[in-house]
C-alpha cells in the first residue's frame, strides 16, 4: 500500500450484498487502495443455496474466495447469525473493533430500505449497527487490543430513493468494470437463484450512468465526506 493509498471498508450482512458497490470496490482495488469486505454473517440460512448450514457456509466461503481473487480485495466474516442479526449495543461494539483495527478512510454500507428484498431485517440492522459502530470506535475500552479510532472518515450508504431526500448523492463511473461485474454475478449465481440479477444490475447501472453522462455508474448517499479524502474513485 503506497503512501497515497486509502483503506476502504465495505460492511454488509451477507456475501453478495456488495452487488451495489462491486464496480466501486474494483475501482479502488485497481488503483492500489486497500479494500476490505466485511460480512457480518456467513450466510448459513441462504434459501437459494442447497445443503445444511455447514454445507451452505462452505459454498458461501467458496464464492467469496473467488470474489476476493476477482476484485483484489480482502474478505472477512463476523459471527452474527444469518437472518437474525440483532440490533444491539454489543453488536455495534463488535463491528467497532474491526473499524479500530483497519482504521479506514472510507466506509460503505447498507441503507434503511423498506422494500422487500433490500429491506431484509439483516440489511436494515446492519445499516444501524455500522452507523453506531463508527461512533463506538472512538471509545477507549479496556478489553480492546486496539487504540480508539477518531480520524474523520468518509461514510457512504447505498442510495435510498424511497426515503425523503436528506443526503447528497455521489455517482461513480464503473463503465470499465463491466467484465468484472459479469464475472461477479456468475460467481454468485447459485446464491442469487432465479432473481434476474444481471438485468437488474445493468439496468440500474445504465440509469445511474445516464445521470452522470457515462455508460454505467453506481450511486451512493453521502452521509459524511471528508474533503481531505478523495471521493469514491471514478
Amino acid at each position: 500500500m503506497s503512501e497515497n493509498s486509502k483503506r476502504i471498508l465495505a460492511i454488509f450482512a451477507h456475501a453478495d450484498d456488495e452487488l451495489g458497490c462491486v464496480g466501486t470496490l474494483a475501482n479502488h482495488a485497481d488503483a492500489g487502495d486497500e479494500v476490505t469486505l466485511l460480512f457480518l454473517t456467513r450466510g448459513e440460512n441462504a434459501t437459494t443455496v442447497m445443503g445444511n448450514n455447514d454445507e451452505t457456509m462452505a459454498k458461501r466461503q467458496a464464492h467469496t474466495d473467488k470474489i476476493s481473487e476477482l476484485l483484489g480485495v480482502t474478505i472477512r466474516f463476523l459471527d452474527f447469525p444469518d437472518s437474525n442479526i440483532p440490533y444491539t449495543v454489543d453488536g455495534g461494539y463488535k463491528i467497532a473493533e474491526v473499524i479500530k483495527e483497519i482504521r479506514p478512510h472510507v466506509i460503505i454500507s447498507w441503507n434503511q430500505f423498506t422494500n422487500m428484498g433490500a429491506g431484509h431485517p439483516d440489511h436494515r440492522h446492519t445499516a444501524s449497527l455500522v452507523f453506531d459502530a463508527i461512533n463506538y470506535a472512538r471509545y477507549t475500552r479496556n478489553d480492546s487490543p486496539y487504540e480508539p479510532f477518531r480520524d474523520p472518515i468518509s461514510f457512504y450508504r447505498y442510495r435510498n430513493d424511497q426515503a425523503n431526500a436528506r443526503y447528497s448523492i455521489q455517482y461513480v463511473d464503473i463503465s470499465h468494470q463491466s467484465d468484472k461485474i459479469e464475472k461477479f454475478i456468475q460467481i454468485y449465481s447459485e446464491a442469487y437463484g432465479d432473481w434476474p440479477v444481471k438485468k437488474f444490475k445493468f439496468t440500474t447501472a445504465r440509469y445511474y450512468g445516464y445521470q452522470l453522462g457515462v455508460e454505467l455508474a453506481e450511486s451512493f448517499e453521502i452521509v459524511n465526506r471528508v474533503e481531505s479524502i478523495p471521493k469514491l474513485l471514478m
